[in-house]
């Protein structure tokens, strides 16, 4: 968390909010480090260049410059917001740069497992060449995604979290999407049908477009960048739901630890 509906809406939010093109007038540091070392000096070159369009690709957010690409993992507790340039630097406020001559963009991020690292254009291509399809481009290869899954003897809610399958499916919406798809996700992937495959990326674009319609999903902390929570947590069929009846068919819903992450299904929808 956040996964890919959350980092979608925050790109969104900041696009409304700095309006690029802009220019990074200065950079304040709070600490030296988050997950990875902050790389201070690399972002202070980036000083007085623009900020030409903000993006996505999997769970990074990515701040185009004229020469480089500024890229953010938000981690578990990671956030960006606006604060005037002489705001009360919080208890766990990081890093900021200053974008107009009133105010700044503030990261801040109170477990740290968030980071921030400089890209150059030339070499982003090879920098995301092991990162997954994104499941929202019309242009993604399913089907040849459906071949290299069916290939793994891992269970398929593990391989749908896979990030060099696939990208932004954390652990919330892959169990949501399995519950849709009427698989179970202890199944291996090679056991998986072709239809239900079909079923499974279908439910994908569904799950995570619905999800980016409701501001994504707060389970603990999550808040855009206009502070404010997400409401999809709302529509969870399974998720956080072990021992509540089934929507569907009013069996107990059942949870187990899968690969560190708790996992939930109905073992009467999903058999």
């Amino acid at each position: 968390m956040p996964e890919l509906p959350e980092v979608e809406i925050v790109i969104r939010n900041l696009r409304e909010i700095l309006q690029p093109p802009f220019q990074i007038r200065g950079w304040r540091f709070f600490r030296k480090d988050l997950r990875f070392k902050i790389p201070q000096k690399e972002l202070l070159q980036l000083t007085q260049q623009k900020i030409l369009g903000l993006t996505r690709r999997a769970k990074y957010i990515l701040f185009e410059l004229e020469t480089h690409f500024l890229i953010s993992h938000l981690g578990m507790t990671g956030s960006w917001r606006v604060e005037f340039v002489d705001w009360v630097v919080h208890k766990h406020d990081h890093l900021a740069f200053q974008f107009n001559p009133n105010e700044v963009l503030v990261y801040e991020d109170a477990r740290r497992f968030g980071f921030i690292e400089v890209c150059a254009k030339a070499d982003f291509v090879e920098r995301f060449s092991s990162v997954g399809i994104e499941p929202l481009e019309a242009q993604s290869d399913f089907a040849k995604l459906t071949q290299k899954m069916k290939k793994l003897q891992a269970p398929i809610k593990n391989a749908l979290m896979n990030q060099n399958m696939i990208v932004g499916v954390g652990n919330i919406y892959a169990s949501e999407i399995l519950f849709r798809a009427q698989v179970l996700p202890l199944k291996k992937c090679s056991k998986v049908t072709r239809a239900s495959y079909i079923e499974i990326w279908k439910w994908t674009k569904i799950i995570l477009e619905q999800a980016i319609s409701k501001g994504g999903s707060t389970i603990e902390n999550y808040k855009n960048s206009f502070g404010e929570s997400g409401n999809f947590q709302n529509e969870f069929q399974v998720y956080g739901r072990d021992g509540k009846a089934c929507f569907v068919c009013g069996s107990k819903i059942k949870s187990k630890n899968l690969a560190g992450r708790n996992t939930f299904w109905c073992a009467t929808c999903q058999k």
